[in-house]
């Protein structure tokens, strides 16, 4: 099992301290299990067949300029249901980095649950013209602004009700790339 160092280094975590925060609470969900006063003493436990969700990995989405949209199903992942609340969800795996600033990067992946709104502030999977995108919605008054997080690019305006806009859905999780 690694030590608290080793995943501080795996995971970019600055403060061991903040690690062991991050593994008292995967215990407490019951995801781990660890012996006290024992070095590297990190025990996964295994995944419970009632919690189990199968979610497909429908391709990729942009994180930067919008690519032209094609749902094609690369594979599944099974997931927890207690950690990722993943029930009718689908995984998209990202290009780009314009949500660096979100802690999203290429490579990683975004769990997304299919909705058609959203909240200001909430990180989206947009169509534009038959282009996906991923980026924080922001609304004012009529007009969406679909803001990356990383400062070198511009957002994107839209007209709310253009139809050559849709929400495809929000994500609500991110899954790192190993």
């Amino acid at each position: 099992p690694p030590s608290l160092r080793d995943v501080c280094a795996r995971f970019n975590i600055k403060n061991p301290k903040n690690a062991a925060k991050h593994l008292l609470a995967l215990e407490k969900k019951g995801f781990i299990k660890k012996t006290a006063n024992t070095a590297r003493a990190i025990e996964v436990l295994g995944l419970k067949a009632g919690n189990a969700v199968v979610v497909p990995v429908v391709g990729s989405v942009r994180a930067g300029a919008p690519e032209l949209a094609v749902e094609n199903i690369i594979g599944h992942v099974t997931l927890d249901e207690r950690f990722f609340r993943c029930a009718g969800t689908f995984l998209l795996k990202v290009k780009g980095e314009s949500m660096i600033g979100a802690g999203i990067a290429e490579g990683d992946y975004v769990l997304v649950r299919p909705q058609k709104g959203a909240d200001s502030g909430d990180i989206v999977v947009a169509m534009i013209a038959g282009e996906a995108t991923v980026k924080r919605f922001l609304r004012k008054g009529r007009t969406v602004i679909l803001k990356p997080e990383n400062p070198a690019l511009r957002p994107i305006t839209v007209r709310e009700g253009d139809g050559e806009f849709n929400i495809i859905g929000k994500v609500i999780s991110i899954i790192k790339r190993p």
